[in-house]
């Protein structure tokens, strides 16, 4: 079991005013200072998600801070979570995630996925009927650029004509590839069948799906010859009590849940009926807080019930907590979380993660 951190691209309330240039200039080496620490803190990995389209959203995309991260970090995985494989051609983003292999010296993976919020692909004019086609053309794209040699692609969506990735990746084969898709059998087995990993989201999880999930998920990768690899985001705040840390990252939590789901995107948890159901005291079990030995209770019990083999771990959102606390939290959830549990664990030794990250 391993822990990585997901640095959170937004900062701000929800449409804000649009930033001044000082402050996006500040804001973006902020976020690149918490990536580095988060590796001095102790975790395995550093993710970065896929925004568009928005004043709270200071870096559109992950490839350009994974570029920065790639040369300024020594040995943790970098990763996207998720990188929205149909706004940008498949070769165009696998020469630069290419790039980006080999300056970390191989310690890439890529989480992928159509796309979930249609203000990520409505400003390029992607119509949504379309997104599914694209995706599967992007997958069969890298799978021939991944060969190392010159190819031809004549898709609905996408052309390639005597196209070479160069350079090829650090990892021969190509880097690790995570699926997504956590709530739709379809795409469930898309993830089985091209990712070495299935990700879970960060929303409040209804046990009996999420094992019906992970269940056909397992059937579908072990059908095709491969070991199923279970990865999950929680948000989460470590304190000296469970109350400190509620009171402090509850409502921050509930105001990201209720921005989903008047998007339409969170939907059909017994739970959660209205926009007045989430509260910071409903959202509690779903959070990983409180004192250090209640988070790492809660990511054990994860683990253990419902069969998590990789966390990946958010303190901070559009609203907060601030970017001061958030570093803080950082070092602290790193030293008195992060830290006992990768002692305790083996190292990973799964197709999922890159060879020189498994530790």
């Amino acid at each position: 079991m391993r822990i990585g951190y997901l640095m959170d691209m937004h900062k701000g309330g929800y449409d804000q005013p649009m930033p001044d240039r000082d402050d996006a200039s500040r804001t973006i080496d902020q976020m690149i200072e918490e990536g580095l620490l988060a590796e001095k803190a102790g975790f395995h990995s550093l993710q970065v998600p896929h925004r568009h389209g928005r004043t709270e959203c200071y870096l559109p995309g992950p490839i350009q801070l994974l570029t920065i991260l790639a040369r300024e970090t020594e040995k943790v995985a970098i990763g996207t979570f998720t990188y929205v494989a149909t706004l940008d051609h498949p070769l165009r983003a696998a020469e630069q995630f290419s790039v980006i292999d080999n300056i970390s010296k191989g310690r890439l993976y890529t989480t992928i996925s159509r796309g979930y919020h249609e203000g990520y692909w409505k400003q390029f004019g992607i119509p949504r009927e379309k997104l599914l086609g694209r995706f599967k053309e992007f997958i069969a794209v890298w799978d021939e650029a991944f060969k190392g040699e010159r190819f031809d692609f004549d898709g609905k969506h996408y052309k390639v004509e005597d196209g070479l990735l160069a350079p090829q990746p650090y990892q021969q084969g190509g880097w690790p590839i995570w699926g997504g898709g956590n709530a739709n059998p379809a795409a469930i087995r898309r993830s089985a069948e091209y990712g070495d990993s299935w990700t879970g989201d960060q929303y409040p999880l209804m046990k009996e799906v999420w094992d019906k999930n992970v269940g056909a998920y397992r059937e579908f990768a072990r059908e095709l010859g491969k070991d199923p690899f279970i990865t999950l985001m929680r948000d989460g705040w470590v304190a000296d009590t469970f109350d400190e840390a509620a009171n402090l990252f509850g409502r921050h939590f509930c105001e990201e849940l209720k921005f989903y789901f008047r998007a339409g995107i969170f939907i059909n948890h017994p739970e959660f009926k209205s926009e007045a159901d989430i509260t910071p005291e409903r959202c509690a079990p779903h959070i990983v807080m409180g004192t250090p030995q209640q988070c790492i209770e809660q990511l054990e019990r994860y683990h253990e019930e419902f069969g998590v083999d990789y966390f990946t771990i958010r303190f901070r959102m559009p609203t907060g907590p601030s970017m001061e606390e958030a570093r803080e939290q950082i070092l602290r959830f790193g030293e008195e979380v992060v830290q006992p549990i990768h002692k305790k664990y083996p190292a990973p030794t799964h197709k999922a993660i890159p060879e020189a990250c498994r530790w």
